[in-house]
């Protein structure tokens, strides 16, 4: 069964991880000094599908963002930084993968999935660079 994107909308809370996710959000630009209030912060997600294409919009820490993704093409993203890079999202079986080629500007590769574990429970995997890692986010 693909991955049903539409529902992710909701309001979503990190509730398990690896060791190392500390390492790998640093690694993805959250400043080292905000991971408490990262791992503790709600996030809320509305996503709208017609097609191939979706359309996430993501409130975090204050912050919205709207992003607008087409399966399989390569498309540009803003983070609540205001941050612009290239992503290209593909569903394999019942996963959904991103991957950035160039995160950081300087050829830093990141792969992310996303996987139904239950209908209240994702798991999120991260590959960046050599790191390696997941986390749990939990429907709340």
């Amino acid at each position: 069964m693909p991955f049903d994107l539409e529902r992710g909308t909701g309001t979503w809370k990190l509730s398990k991880y690896s060791d190392n996710f500390g390492e790998i959000m640093v690694k993805l630009g959250v400043p080292a000094e905000y991971m408490d209030t990262f791992k503790a912060t709600e996030v809320s997600i509305e996503c709208t599908v017609s097609g191939n294409t979706f359309t996430d919009k993501v409130t975090m820490m204050g912050k919205t963002t709207i992003n607008t993704y087409t399966l399989g093409e390569e498309c540009e993203e803003t983070d609540h930084t205001g941050t612009k890079r290239k992503v290209t999202y593909t569903m394999d079986g019942d996963t959904l993968a991103h991957v950035y080629p160039d995160h950081d500007g300087k050829g830093l590769v990141v792969r992310q999935t996303l996987r139904w574990i239950d209908d209240k429970t994702l798991h999120h995997t991260y590959n960046v660079g050599d790191l390696k890692g997941w986390s749990e986010g939990q429907k709340v």
